[in-house]
């Protein structure tokens, strides 16, 4: 089934423009509807400790995001009329003092989510874990932009990383309409060693046949990670290909307070290099 319901988190006014050209370039391959979101949240209460009575109350990231609606509302209108693709602007008073809670609650019913990559050191006024927790809470696949992604074709070479587990299955099937109109789609299993049982003797081939039932031709490879974890080996065959899109599983070791991922999800967050597909 191709997207047909797309929703782009246009919170990141500095990625606003690559976000729309992302989500442009995908409707007109699968005639998809986009939302153009935009939170404003509520303010943040501190309760005061001690003999205070009155709780302090941080305006400062309400604030920001309303002086900056308008402007990017209009990026994204001007980008409809230009691009010719059905949109809605959709512009959301939060009841929650932050970007994440809104943007999960209206992407439930979306058949893609489009965020950018949000650095642990950034500068956005975005809430760090806006990706972690889009990916854990809304069940829906993420497609995330790098900072410094220059807008071009998307999904002509596409590497996806296989692992034999649930995550690096459903992002390979979330994926299917992007696979289906690529020209070139790796099926890489990092150190297939480690899971002899489930690998089988040409790891990926199972994957490979399955997906050519839907129109892909897949090539299944593995590789060797020589001491690096999987996302930085995937990230490198990606880089050597020329790939232009990774699809990975998001793998998630505790949920508590916050949500800890795993060493290989963490690292293709804070350091990918090409627009990356990750479901949970």
């Amino acid at each position: 089934m191709p997207y047909k319901t797309i929703l782009v988190s246009l919170n990141d006014v500095a990625q606003a423009g690559t976000l729309i050209d992302v989500a442009s370039q995908l409707t007109q391959k699968n005639e998809a509807h986009i939302i153009g979101h935009y939170v404003v949240p509520a303010v943040t209460v501190y309760p005061e400790v001690g003999m205070a009575l009155m709780p302090s109350v941080f305006e400062g990231y309400q604030i920001y995001f309303k002086s900056r609606l308008a402007a990017v509302k209009q990026i994204f209108e001007e980008r409809m009329r230009r691009d010719g693709f059905t949109g809605e602007w959709r512009e959301v008073e939060s009841a929650y003092p932050d970007i994440a809670s809104s943007l999960v609650d209206h992407a439930l019913t979306t058949d893609l989510i489009i965020a950018s990559q949000v650095e642990s050191e950034s500068q956005s006024e975005i809430e760090t874990d806006l990706v972690v927790r889009i990916l854990m809470e809304s069940g829906r696949p993420v497609l995330v932009i790098p900072r410094n992604w220059q807008p071009r074709p998307l999904g002509e070479l596409i590497v996806c990383g296989l692992n034999g587990t649930k995550e690096a299955a459903r992002s390979l099937f979330d994926a299917m309409p992007l696979l289906r109109e690529a020209r070139e789609v790796r099926l890489v299993w990092v150190d297939p060693y480690r899971q002899r049982l489930i690998s089988g003797d040409i790891p990926g081939a199972e994957a490979a046949t399955a997906l050519s039932r839907h129109g892909v031709k897949a090539i299944a490879e593995s590789m060797m990670a020589d001491g690096r974890n999987a996302g930085e080996a995937l990230l490198m065959r990606a880089h050597d290909l020329g790939a232009d899109l990774l699809i990975m599983g998001a793998y998630a070791h505790s949920r508590m307070q916050q949500y800890v991922f795993g060493g290989a999800t963490n690292y293709v967050l804070e350091n990918m290099t090409v627009p990356v597909l990750m479901s949970h």
